[in-house]
């Protein structure tokens, strides 16, 4: 009996999406991300390629934070896993929160763009419509688990940022929506549903985007040091947060509970800021042997030729336009979960390749 977790990333800023095989042809999705040709999620397009029974395979559905990069494409594969649960991050004033993204899904992004509490709300409304209860995640929370062994736990958010996060809908439904424009969130990534699969002998650690915070009772600092289910455990596959980011970058974690030589995979990220930087690469190198990305990190082209009055537009924000290539890549990692000394077996697929060679 063999698991699986599988990183599709796209490269470009399009986003990324974790597609798990618990052993016995029962799935697990987290995060969404789509063709940007097709607009079909990455995620069915795998499965569907796989023979997978969406209806009765899929047992449950993450999302780890409702970032474009992360949530893009998630109503249709909940729509489509009709018998999937699905989990997201704990709110401690359920009506304010629905408020929050009622409102927010409203508003005004661009003709190509909506807000992605627009993607989230769909979710909800699924949800609604099925009498389905989903899950919340928090710290050290058992949110799945298989008679064979095998189970899912959510390290975070903690409880002081889900405290956080209720002050601060608190203010943005006082003050934010007065305003039609996509509500900026304040604290990007530090809600992030952090992972932890424990296949029978064997654990993977799933990191979102969660950064490391100044704050200790947040982020990995916080993980880390408070973290009863992870306390006792070496982890033998790790997937990078926030693309590999300086940000995301926790030593103790690395030092203490990860395996020298772990399987380690991540995905890019070529918008504004180009993710990961050469010197965080070389500095994950380091720690093992094993590393793999869904797609380098490239220069992107010159933009084509936009109508007049975005080109105007652009010209007064003094911002420069250019084009994101759509680049997927695959990184299958397989363990046998019938033998405690197996190692995981990884192989690529499209874009996707091993980095440390580029160090040698």
């Amino acid at each position: 009996m063999f698991a699986e977790v599988n990183l599709i990333g796209t490269g470009g800023g399009y986003g990324e999406s974790i597609v798990i095989n618990l052993g016995n042809n029962e799935w697990i999705i987290v995060d969404s991300c789509i063709n940007p040709i097709s607009k079909e999620p990455l995620a069915l397009e795998y499965l569907q390629g796989r023979g997978v029974n969406l209806k009765e395979s899929v047992k449950l559905i993450i999302c780890t934070h409702w970032h474009n990069d992360h949530i893009k494409g998630l109503s249709k594969i909940l729509n489509e896993c009709a018998n999937a649960k699905f989990c997201y991050t704990q709110v401690t004033d359920k009506a304010k929160f629905f408020r929050y993204i009622t409102f927010d899904s409203k508003k005004v992004v661009s003709d190509e763009e909506t807000a992605s509490t627009t993607e989230f709300l769909k979710c909800l409304e699924i949800l609604k419509f099925r009498k389905s209860q989903p899950i919340y995640a928090f710290q050290d929370r058992n949110l799945f688990s298989t008679d064979y062994g095998c189970s899912i736990y959510s390290l975070s958010p903690s409880d002081y940022i889900l405290d956080q996060f209720n002050v601060e809908l608190e203010s943005l439904l006082n003050n934010d929506f007065s305003v039609n424009r996509k509500h900026i969130n304040k604290t990007p990534n530090n809600k992030s549903v952090v992972l932890l699969f424990m296949f029978k002998n064997h654990c993977a650690l799933l990191g979102a985007d969660l950064e490391v915070s100044k704050n200790k009772n947040e982020g990995w600092f916080h993980i880390v040091s408070n973290s009863t289910v992870l306390k006792p455990l070496k982890l033998s596959l790790f997937k990078i947060p926030h693309h590999g980011s300086k940000n995301a970058y926790f030593e103790d974690l690395w030092n203490y509970h990860i395996e020298k030589n772990a399987t380690s995979v991540l995905t890019p990220f070529n918008l504004s800021t180009r993710l990961p930087k050469l010197e965080m690469l070389q500095k994950y190198a380091n720690h093992t042997n094993s590393l793999y990305m869904t797609s380098k990190v490239t220069d992107s082209p010159k933009a084509k030729p936009r109508a007049k009055p975005i080109e105007r537009l652009l010209k007064n924000l003094d911002r420069k336009p250019f084009e994101v290539k759509f680049e997927k890549g695959i990184i299958n990692n397989s363990i046998n979960l019938l033998d405690s000394e197996a190692t995981w077996e990884t192989k690529v697929f499209e874009a996707a390749f091993h980095v440390n060679p580029i160090f040698k």
